[in-house]
């Protein structure tokens, strides 16, 4: 009788172990399976060509790196640099404009020095004489008689040179050494001896020019001299190409380089 009951507990016993064994070996299996399916999902998730959750928001816009190409397989690939962050503007303060000082007053001028102040000489126009050009003008010589007249272009017999030309000039008659004076106001801008004229001395007196012809060697004025009206600027002597005729002064005058009657000029009808 006792042995039937130790045998039946004996039994129980065995049952409730294997009973445990079997609970023990479930609960393994459902924690590999689980721990299975963990791995397997952490290995979906950080499989390459999926993008990996990033907390911070400028990483998470920073651009991947592309794939190797085919002439660059198996090199490994170059980190991408981080982006740097630069630090936010510091506001540049504003300063307020400082006022500004009131203007100096104009000092008040002294009538006394105005008055004492002299006169301003009168400028002289740049392109306008450097003379006071003559209103009237005199004859260059005592007598005012023409041995030979201004031609106007005809041609007019010549004693010396036995023909005929035009001639261009009034001769006028004067005694041999006779000074020879300035019509006017003017400046000497040549002194030259021609061939048939003899010693000359152009002188410009306002929009004429005068030559003074057959004057002595020694002339008494030179080029850029300044001379006014009744200055000696030579002496009568002889003109070559009218040496045949009485000791006289051959003068001529021209304007804009055509020839005009020196008498007419000198009497202020041209």
């Amino acid at each position: 009788m006792n042995g039937k009951r130790f045998s039946e507990n004996k039994a129980r016993r065995n049952g409730f172990y294997l009973a445990l064994a079997v609970c023990l070996v479930a609960v393994g299996v459902a924690a590999w399976s689980t721990f299975d399916a963990v791995q397997g999902y952490m290995s979906t998730q950080e499989a390459p060509g999926t993008s990996s959750v990033n907390d911070d928001p400028q990483l998470s816009r920073s651009p991947r790196p592309s794939a190797p190409t085919s002439s660059q397989s198996g090199a490994a690939p170059a980190p991408t640099p981080s982006p740097t962050l630069k630090p936010a503007a510091t506001p540049k303060a504003t300063l307020a404009p400082k006022p500004s000082d009131p203007p100096a007053a104009a000092p008040t001028p002294d009538p006394a020095a105005q008055e004492e102040a002299p006169a301003e000489e009168p400028q002289v126009p740049v392109n306008g004489p450097i003379y006071e050009v003559s209103e009237e003008m005199i004859y260059p010589v005592g007598s005012q008689e023409a041995s030979k007249a201004y031609s106007a272009g005809a041609p007019v017999y010549s004693a010396t040179m036995k023909d005929w030309r035009i001639h261009a000039g009034t001769d006028l008659a004067a005694e041999a050494g006779e000074q020879v004076l300035a019509c006017g106001n003017g400046i000497v801008r040549e002194t030259y001896t021609d061939r048939m004229l003899g010693n000359v001395a152009r002188i410009e007196h306002g929009d004429y020019d005068f030559y003074y012809c057959g004057l002595g060697e020694d002339f008494l004025v030179s080029p850029g001299d300044l001379v006014t009206m009744g200055q000696a600027i030579g002496t009568v002597t002889a003109v070559p190409a009218e040496s045949a005729e009485a000791p006289h002064l051959h003068l001529e005058v021209r304007r804009d380089a055509s020839y005009l009657d020196p008498q007419s000029v000198l009497d202020g009808i041209n």
